[in-house]
């Protein structure tokens, strides 16, 4: 039995028995590739447009017929691409052998789970996203997906700063803020009102008000706005040093243990490495 590991997201690597896939033509790979961008499937016409709108010979030449048996000859079965209704798509099996597919599998039981489960869940669709999808494509369907999957690892990430937020782990929480918004600053101001919270609770007001003045001068340069009123409000009240979050004030609060994020088992403890590593 071959097993097979598509991996997308931050690299691209097809391995068939741990072996890199031979293609034949690379638009054997990219038909394999813009199939998993379209998990619910694309037409013959569809994928020429997506793939060779360049070529004026490929709806009328036999291409992607060519193209379709090499790619299926690459992943080893007939069957690893179906057709259906006029539809093609990667067969199930290949679809579970990725990594979009591990990302959102794992937010879909995060969302039926709580507790631990749901923590552990949402762990393992952060794990899966290592980068951008198909970081070496500049085609509008590579872009199209590229920004669904960030959204889906951004959520993710918040999701799981509120659980650290429920649990007092206020530096992992701080960890999972910054990264989200590290992914995408544009997510919500009320989460970059959060992050400043969590960071007067982990580093202190200076490092509260570092975030302010980088979110104030993000606004000015790429959104031409103003922060709300309620964040200026949020930035005074950390400038003076007022008490904004009760609960990560809590004396018994556990504000650090093991991150799981790092090779090393430990969580960085200062607002510029978080920046680093986010």
């Amino acid at each position: 039995m071959t097993t097979l590991h598509l991996r997308s997201l931050g690299r691209t690597e097809v391995l068939l028995d741990g072996q890199p896939v031979k293609w034949g033509a690379e638009s054997a790979r990219d038909l394999v590739l813009f199939l998993l961008s379209s998990p619910e499937g694309q037409t013959r016409d569809e994928i020429i447009d997506a793939l060779w709108h360049e070529d004026p010979t490929a709806r009328s030449g036999n291409r992607f017929r060519v193209t379709l048996h090499r790619a299926r000859t690459a992943l080893g079965s007939p069957d690893s691409i179906t057709e259906a209704y006029g539809a093609y798509r990667l067969s199930d099996d290949v679809l579970r052998a990725s990594d979009v597919y591990t990302l959102y599998a794992s937010l879909g039981q995060a969302e039926s789970s709580e507790g631990d489960a749901r923590y552990f869940s949402l762990s393992r669709a952060i794990e899966a996203y290592t980068g951008d999808f198909l970081p070496h494509l500049k085609a509008e369907w590579a872009e199209t997906a590229r920004e669904e999957h960030r959204a889906a690892y951004t959520r993710a990430r918040i999701e799981r700063s509120l659980l650290h937020c429920e649990s007092l782990h206020c530096d992992l929480a701080v960890h999972d803020l910054v990264a989200a918004l590290r992914a995408d600053p544009f997510i919500g101001e009320n989460y970059h009102q959060k992050l400043m919270t969590c960071l007067s609770v982990v580093e202190g007001k200076y490092a509260a008000t570092e975030h302010y003045r980088r979110f104030v001068k993000f606004l000015q340069e790429d959104l031409s706005d103003t922060p709300m009123p309620e964040t200026v409000e949020l930035a005074q009240q950390v400038k003076a040093g007022e008490r904004i979050c009760q609960r990560g004030d809590l004396e018994d609060a556990p504000l650090t243990h093991n991150c799981p994020l790092t090779s090393d088992g430990s969580c960085p403890g200062h607002y510029a490495e978080l920046l680093k590593l986010a």
